[in-house]
């Protein structure tokens, strides 16, 4: 069908254009057009142009749809492969801090690596990847929007005692001793809950169900009511079903909600999303720094 056109002028006109009255002889031999030839002749080449441009489109969309394919593969390889890294460290990690403070069959190691500045730039990251995720066509969560802050816990150490890692934005919200007092606050309904997460995209709805307390960096629009979202995501690290690091990242917005919409399911799927393909993923790197950071510690008191 692409070679319609050649087909139509070398055998088509050549041999019958005159018979099917397509061509017309003056005269002195020479052809011409009729009007039928001209109409005919006109539709044969742009059907085989439409053709030949429709080819190359397909040609052209298949080379990049494989691509992506092959791009995809490769990605979800180098995702399962650098996730197996990441668990095989992690364990060996949480086996050595058992040993140290468990079984006393071990000695904390020399950490020369810099778990607190690691930590500050994996939050970060989290936030980035949040506000894209967030972001719709003309819904926009700046980085600035959005605060994520982690609180940990060694309750080999003191199961009441809870400190804040440093962030590389300006500390909000609450201090660790406010959270622990404020019983209804969000920090304390998942460190007291069977869920990993606690998820509110109104924190008017969270402070009406005694799950938010306000602070100082809250607002209320012309109803009084409290702008912005709240989620916490409990971190816990055990071996032997022996607790050693606790923790919990708190991720808050003051104006901005994570999701621009009241329809219930499109807020469970981004909380979805949120847990699966941000919370999830950075939180292999947050436990493996947790416990770089209490082998640090430990190293320290010796």
């Amino acid at each position: 069908m692409m070679y319609t056109s050649s087909i139509w002028f070398s055998l088509i006109l050549s041999f019958f254009g005159v018979k099917l009255k397509l061509l017309v002889l003056d005269a002195n031999g020479k052809s011409s057009f009729t009007v039928f030839g001209v109409i005919c002749t006109i539709v044969i080449i742009l059907f085989s142009s439409i053709l030949i441009v429709a080819q190359r489109y397909y040609e052209y969309k298949r080379l990049n749809i494989d691509t992506d394919k092959r791009k995809l593969v490769i990605l979800e390889h180098v995702d399962l492969g650098t996730d197996k890294i990441c668990d095989n460290k992690f364990i060996t990690l949480k086996k050595l801090i058992y040993k140290i403070k468990v079984n006393g069959s071990a000695k904390p190691p020399n950490i020369i690596s810099n778990p607190s500045e690691q930590l500050k730039h994996i939050i970060e990251k989290m936030n980035s990847c949040l506000c894209s995720l967030l972001t719709q066509a003309e819904y926009k969560i700046n980085e600035n929007e959005l605060y994520i802050s982690l609180y940990y816990n060694l309750p080999l150490e003191d199961e009441n005692k809870w400190f804040l890692a440093d962030s590389l934005t300006p500390e909000k919200g609450l201090s660790c001793d406010e959270l622990l007092k404020a019983k209804k606050s969000t920090f304390m309904k998942v460190l007291n809950s069977d869920k990993q997460l606690v998820f509110w995209n109104s924190k008017e709805d969270a402070s009406k169900n005694k799950h938010y307390i306000q602070d100082e960096e809250d607002r209320v629009n012309e109803k009084n009511e409290l702008q912005g979202s709240i989620a916490c995501y409990k971190i816990e690290i055990k071996h032997d079903n022996k607790e050693l690091i606790k923790a919990v990242l708190s991720i808050t917005t003051y104006s901005k909600r994570f999701v621009n919409s009241s329809n219930k399911k499109i807020i469970e799927n981004v909380q979805y999303n949120i847990s699966e393909h941000i919370l999830s993923t950075f939180c292999k790197r947050i436990k493996i720094e947790l416990c770089l950071l209490y082998l640090l510690i430990l190293g320290t008191e010796i």
